[in-house]
């Protein structure tokens, strides 16, 4: 049975792969944003997975809202700059 770790585990391994065919697909011009979008997610991924195995479920809630603060945050960042492109 799976344990959510290994989701988060499994999709920060989908983001980088999403990631790295949005790049060949659309080229550099994109790049520095999904890089930073698929290194946070990568990075959050191991948090929450260390966060579980070494505190727990507690330890884990907590460090799960500051992920989703942060990931919406990303979201209005990535929002605006396809909106207010220059």
């Amino acid at each position: 049975m799976q344990t959510l770790p290994g989701y988060v585990i499994g999709a920060a391994i989908v983001l980088a792969l999403a990631g790295l065919a949005s790049w060949w697909h659309w080229g550099s011009k994109r790049m520095p944003l999904i890089v930073y979008v698929i290194g946070v997610a990568i990075v959050w991924a191991v948090a929450l997975s260390l966060a579980w195995f070494i505190g727990g479920f507690a330890r884990f809630s907590t460090f799960a809202l500051v992920c989703v603060g942060f990931t919406l945050g990303m979201l209005a960042m990535y929002i605006a700059v396809h909106v207010y492109k220059t």
